[in-house]
């Protein structure tokens, strides 16, 4: 039997991966598990496991730093990370430090789960290695993504470029897919393009997530390899658009020549996706691109604009006044060239700031505009500054008349999770914000400030009010009460008690005979 590690901070998910198939009939054994990461890592020092199924975000010690801390300690398991549909940067880098595969949380079935130990007995834990070349090109992004140092560096004896798809509006598309998001997407997006001759000849397409795809193309003449790498991008997004009606972006790398290069350019070939903010959905980047603005360009001005995105994410005006002021001195300074590509860089500053807080940045514009042509057409840095101050107003303007309604709905949300989760000791703020699908401290911001109260205390103040109720209308015992409103110690609920109302609970239940 191969042994399984289970390592999750929601209880109920690690019931329901042991409850949902009969792992036994597929030759694995769950032979333990854990509520974070630093429990899991103890258990690692000590035993061998074959699969290690792990969630990304958790308190102590996330999946993350657990994958880490086991690369660094040369003791990593077949691995699969759990997570949510805007997690793939996490995924991403869990495929880097070593994982092979993923399941997504809300999808999680039995159909798919034994899909998933089926394939990982086949190419992972089989008895036997696979030795067929077919086998290998097949698994190769994932494995080469994983960072694993197994397959050989005759697959690379061609230059090769990894191109990065990113279906876009995901959220919106998703929908039509989720009664069978393997079947009816992602299976049928890899076939299409499959079709492809020159696709099938000399590419490698695999998915990393449904709505995040790889693909290695490699190049049989580099005179030419630029023109026929954009050229197969933009045959595969048409296909797409018009057989599946998905809108769908590619970021290329730049030429790599080597396996020991995969790496780089797989991360590469995600910065140059990244950049379609700046020329519309269904479009494609790459680094040759005449004007393109560069990650250095992009790492050394954006220092200077956090204060700006985070007024723009918490609709902050007076913030977003202020840093306004400070970004229309800076292009004063500058050259034109160089007020351009600023302007360029905030352009794309606010759209990642607002995809972190699940927010769209064509839905504020309404339509696809190509930024790079739209700020060539300004002559002067006059010109120039009044159009950034007035595409920043829009952004304020648009999320002003959004905002309310939409962090009052997620508000509501996040107080009527905390009211039916409050008896769980292991309910966090890290739990609340995913359960509304936000950033962990954007959330712990923006509760504060319409809640009036931290987290913490809020979740306090209800557990202390529910034990009034149960020693006003009960005859529970206290450690019964410390339990039934979330502390699993009475010791700590007596202190927390006493706390905040002045009384421990003994004499609180006494005043009130």
């Amino acid at each position: 039997m191969k042994k399984v590690l289970l390592v999750d901070d929601d209880t109920i998910v690690r019931i329901t991966l042991r409850s949902l198939v009969d792992w036994g009939k597929y030759g694995y054994e769950i032979v333990a598990d854990a509520s974070n990461g630093d429990l899991a890592l103890r258990y690692l020092r000590e035993q061998y496991i074959d699969l290690l199924i792990t969630d990304m975000k958790m308190p102590i010690m996330d999946g993350l730093q657990l994958l880490r801390e086991l690369k660094r300690l040369d003791r990593m398991p077949c691995t699969v990370v759990l997570s949510s549909y805007d997690d793939f940067k996490m995924v991403r880098e869990s495929f880097c430090l070593g994982a092979c595969d993923y399941l997504l949380k809300s999808d999680i079935n039995e159909e798919m789960l034994s899909e998933l130990l089926a394939k990982l007995s086949h190419n992972y834990l089989a008895e036997e290695p696979e030795e067929s070349l077919l086998q290998e090109q097949k698994t190769v992004l994932t494995d080469m993504a994983a960072g694993r140092t197994a397959l050989k560096d005759s697959f690379f004896d061609m230059k090769y470029y990894v191109v990065h798809f990113e279906i876009d509006d995901f959220k919106q598309h998703v929908t039509r897919f989720r009664s069978n998001l393997t079947g009816e997407l992602i299976e049928p997006f890899l076939e299409f393009a499959r079709q492809i001759p020159r696709v099938a000849a000399r590419c490698i397409l695999e998915g990393i997530t449904p709505s995040h795809y790889l693909m290695l193309y490699r190049v049989s003449d580099e005179q030419l390899s630029q023109d026929n790498a954009v050229s197969t991008c933009k045959q595969l997004i048409n296909i797409w658009n018009n057989y599946m009606n998905l809108p769908v972006s590619a970021g290329i790398s730049r030429l790599g020549q080597t396996a020991d290069e995969f790496m780089d350019r797989f991360e590469e070939a995600g910065q140059q996706l990244e950049l379609h903010y700046l020329k519309g959905r269904r479009t494609i980047c790459f680094p040759w691109e005449k004007g393109q603005l560069t990650q250095d360009w992009i790492d050394s001005a954006a220092m200077h604009y956090e204060k700006l995105m985070h007024g723009i994410q918490t609709n902050d005006e007076i913030a977003v006044e202020e840093e306004k002021h400070k970004l229309l001195y800076r292009i004063q300074t500058m050259t034109l060239g160089d007020g351009q590509k600023e302007c360029l860089t905030v352009i794309f500053l606010i759209a990642r700031a607002l995809r972190d807080v699940q927010q769209n940045a064509w839905d504020v514009i309404q339509e696809d505009v190509n930024y790079y042509e739209k700020l060539n057409r300004l002559l002067d840095s006059r010109s120039l500054k009044i159009w950034i101050n007035n595409y920043i107003r829009w952004i304020m303007d648009y999320q002003s008349y959004t905002f309310d309604n939409s962090q009052m709905s997620m508000m509501i949300r996040a107080k009527r999770f905390i009211m039916d989760n409050y008896n769980n000791p292991e309910l966090t703020l890290k739990s609340v914000a995913g359960y509304v699908d936000l950033n962990e401290k954007y959330f712990s911001t923006r509760f504060t400030k319409e809640v009036g109260s931290t987290f913490s205390n809020y979740l306090t103040e209800i557990r202390i009010c529910k034990a009034k109720e149960l020693m006003d209308k009960s005859d529970l015992k206290m450690y019964e009460i410390s339990q039934q409103v979330g502390y699993n110690n009475v010791e700590h609920f007596t202190r927390v008690f006493k706390k905040v109302c002045k009384i421990s609970p003994r004499s609180y239940k006494k005043s009130n005979l």
